[in-house]
């Protein structure tokens, strides 16, 4: 009997180590694949560089840059250009090989001797004409190109001047919108308190107006002094120009940048030559 109730219990004790051994085999399986959750897989952003000048054509010290002035694209007094010869001068730069700058581009180049391509300008309208939409405009898109308003404050929506409407369109397009202060006065007949409101009150709108950081701003008239360098580099600019004659560069000073004056009855050939004698 003994050895009976033995072989009894050693039987029990075995189906029970074989039920418990199939049990933890069982924990061991992975999960059917329909219930595994996947890592989810996150888009890799890569943020371009705004500011990359890497493959930029480095420059003789300082660089120089032309920047043209126009006012009105019309005729009548030595500050119009009328619109056949400002569609001569800007396929003369477009048949040339000439690259058009933003205010950015510009800053770039004169601060750090490099350039986008071999040969650029920047093109500047000051006052804000009307006719810089309607006929400027049109020329620029037709070429490619890139410009920059100087836009006086007061006179947004005023007779002869430019709509926020027209502006934001162009804008749109490759046309900067930038300082030319708010009421126009001359700077250097101011108080220094005057003319830092203007130049702050003016960036303060158009930084707003734009949703950008305007950076250059054109002193009416051309006239400054000390006390207004100080002043645009106080309120935030980067750059400011004058109506001194020539090629920009940076040691004229950052705030006192020199410009190239186009004047009415320049053929397309004649502003060729002109430009040219800048480099």
């Amino acid at each position: 009997m003994k050895r009976l109730f033995l072989s009894i219990f050693l039987l029990g004790s075995c189906l029970a180590l074989a039920a418990c051994a199939d049990q933890e085999a069982n924990a061991e399986q992975p999960m059917p694949k329909a219930e595994q959750k996947k890592p989810e897989k996150k888009a890799v952003q890569v943020q371009k560089k705004e500011d990359d000048t890497s493959a930029w054509i480095k420059t003789e010290k300082p660089a120089k840059l032309p920047i043209l002035m126009y006012h009105s694209i019309s005729s009548g007094n030595s500050l119009r250009v009328p619109k056949k010869e400002f569609e001569a001068h800007m396929k003369w730069l477009h048949d040339n090989g000439y690259q058009t700058l933003t205010p950015k581009e510009a800053y770039l180049m004169l601060t750090q001797d490099k350039k986008p391509s071999e040969k650029c300008v920047l093109i500047t309208f000051d006052d804000g004409y009307t006719d810089n939409y309607q006929d400027a405009y049109p020329v620029l898109k037709k070429y490619g190109m890139k410009a920059t308003i100087f836009m006086i404050g007061k006179s947004i929506g005023h007779k002869h001047h430019l709509t926020e409407e027209q502006m934001k369109e162009m804008a749109q397009h490759g046309i900067s919108i930038e300082s030319h202060t708010i009421d126009h006065v001359e700077l250097n007949g101011l108080t220094p308190q005057r003319q830092q409101s203007e130049m702050a009150d003016s960036k303060k709108l158009f930084d707003h107006m734009f949703h950008q950081q305007t950076t250059i701003i054109s002193y009416p008239v051309g006239r400054y002094n000390e006390e207004t360098l100080k002043a645009a580099e106080k309120t935030g600019y980067q750059m400011g120009v004058t109506t001194e004659p020539g090629a920009a560069s940076r040691d004229q000073g950052m705030y006192a940048l020199h410009r190239v004056r186009v004047s009415p009855g320049m053929s397309g050939s004649a502003f060729g030559a002109y430009i040219e004698s800048m480099k």
